[in-house]
């Protein structure tokens, strides 16, 4: 496929133009896969190509920008300084023009496409169904696929491309995502039904020193988020079970062991037999996030979820 472009490039000063000619994208594909395979033979494989044909892509597209932009030994391959620099601009022109082309395909088709959201299980339970409802209402044709898990996995699932986006929880950088703050959380107290202090709309946090309490286990996002912010307040909670998910803590209260603090939107509605009561004075919380590839560019269909997230988010 040869896709040729001119463009004019005007010196103001001397009002003076040149034109030039596009380059052929074969050409272009044939030297990134070399440069990302650092091999002729495995490159050649990956195009479907006999090697003499794509080594002559590359003498071609050498010829054609004037430089070289593999140094070849007998043993090996690898891009020159030039074409290291050359590489990225290639990268970016290609992945622009597949965007435009997968565009073209979602008009033509009528939005086809998968998404894959990989979220904290409090957030994969509410919000982010109602954000891929809006998505799928709009776009019937559609593929969604929903992962839930802890906040590791889900950071994991996003920065391993499992994932096209995720949802976590804080604030603290993550290597290699891009976190945006939707907004804030604020935990409740889950009271299993006739429990002394079913019926107050608030509770201090004073109030629940010494008060036995359920808890996710020691190694979860929550559980570490808690702990933090309850030893910011001077409290040491006395916790007496725990559990592995945020709905077998649910299940745990509901069943009478005991309160326990779970994020408000997994009370929103609580389930049945168990009743909520709000913190006041020093509420604990959580910053909602949503996190994105550093590296990696989102497909159209993500791009057009985001903010169907944002959105599902405050309502």
């Amino acid at each position: 496929m040869t896709w040729t472009t001119f463009d004019v490039h005007c010196n103001v000063s001397y009002d003076q133009c040149m034109e030039s000619n596009g380059l052929d994208l074969d050409q272009l594909r044939a030297f990134v896969a070399v440069a990302d395979l650092l091999s002729f033979r495995r490159a050649a494989d990956e195009l479907h190509l006999s090697p003499p044909a794509l080594s002559r892509r590359i003498e071609r597209l050498e010829e054609r920008v004037g430089a070289r932009l593999l140094e070849r030994t007998s043993r090996s391959v690898r891009p020159s300084v030039v074409g290291e620099a050359f590489l990225e601009r290639v990268r970016t022109v290609l992945e622009d023009l597949d965007d435009a082309v997968l565009g073209v395909h979602e008009l033509a088709s009528g939005h086809t496409g998968r998404i894959t959201v990989a979220a904290v299980p409090s957030a994969a339970s509410s919000f982010v169904p109602r954000a891929l409802a809006r998505l799928a209402g709009r776009y019937p044709a559609i593929r969604s696929r929903l992962l839930d898990g802890s906040l590791q996995a889900t950071a994991q699932a996003v920065l391993g491309g499992l994932a096209d986006v995720g949802i976590g929880f804080n604030d603290s950088p993550i290597a290699g995502l891009q976190a945006e703050l939707l907004g804030e959380d604020p935990y409740v107290l889950a009271v299993p039904a006739g429990h002394h202090w079913q019926g107050l709309r608030a509770l201090s946090l004073q109030e629940l020193h010494n008060e036995p309490l359920l808890s996710l286990a020691g190694g979860s996002g929550n559980r570490a988020l808690l702990d933090e912010q309850f030893a910011q307040a001077g409290i040491a909670p006395r916790v007496i079970h725990e559990a592995a998910h945020i709905w077998a803590l649910t299940g745990m209260v509901e069943a009478g062991l005991g309160c326990a603090l779970v994020p408000a939107m997994v009370a929103r509605p609580a389930p049945a037999g168990v009743a909520v009561v709000a913190l006041r004075g020093q509420p604990l919380r959580r910053k909602i996030t949503l996190l994105t590839p550093v590296e990696r560019r989102l497909t159209p269909l993500a791009q057009r979820l985001l903010p169907e997230l944002r959105a599902a988010f405050t309502t």
